[in-house]
């Protein structure tokens, strides 16, 4: 038996991909990767809570605010929105922070000014092991890097990881100001390989932007 020329297969492959129902098979892959990663569902409760405004810069608005997440924890978060507010419905921006990286970033505080000047909602939160989720309220401790055997422990982190960016965007299709379709984010380095992950599970979300990125299987990519 002969094969056929692999320029010619995948094309055909692809085809039948697409022709008998893609949206099955694009929900098997969420799911698997959701079960490797151990990311219950359904996600945990949001629960989300407001503790305060303040005006970082002039034309913004900033609100603290926390939600919850896997093991019973919660995100602290910060929240910038346009002053005022338009009338319609606006975009959001997730900032998904990167290798020792916290709401406090300078690049997490530049892109909430920036974004929620042009009009969007820009939430930015402490992955789990920095800032307000460290036991010493410390920056840049890298604390999520002690992780030993067994290895379920790393799959762990990582879907807790990825579970956080997916309760950002539900925490944000929950606001009255934001147009629920209308919901992005964007990864710094290790954040950018956490967003990979998060896009491909979660259809809340409608584009991504992944910077200093490492792609699944190899060295990173500048």
């Amino acid at each position: 038996m002969k094969y056929l020329p692999f320029t010619v297969v995948l094309p055909f492959l692809l085809l039948c991909s697409l022709t008998a129902a893609p949206e099955a098979q694009e929900a098997e892959w969420r799911t698997k990767i959701r079960e490797a990663l151990l990311i219950s569902d359904p996600l945990p409760l949001l629960a989300p809570r407001s503790h305060g405004r303040f005006e970082p810069a002039p034309g913004v608005t900033a609100e603290r605010v926390t939600y919850g997440t896997q093991f019973g924890m919660r995100v602290p978060a910060i929240l910038y929105l346009p002053r005022p507010l338009p009338s319609s419905k606006i975009p959001a921006f997730i900032i998904v922070n990167g290798h020792g990286g916290d709401k406090y970033s300078w690049y997490a505080f530049y892109s909430g000014i920036l974004y929620a000047r042009a009009g969007a909602a820009v939430l930015t939160y402490d992955p789990t092991g920095e800032g307000e989720r460290n036991g010493e309220r410390k920056s840049g401790t890298r604390e999520h890097d002690e992780v030993e055997l067994p290895a379920e422990l790393a799959r762990r982190l990582g879907g807790w990881m990825v579970t956080d960016v997916m309760q950002a965007g539900a925490y944000l299709a929950q606001r009255p100001e934001v147009d629920s379709k209308r919901i992005a984010a964007a990864g710094y380095s290790m954040g950018s390989f956490i967003l990979a992950l998060a896009g491909a599970v979660d259809t809340r979300l409608r584009a991504t932007v992944l910077v200093v990125c490492g792609n699944l299987d190899r060295a990173p990519v500048y």
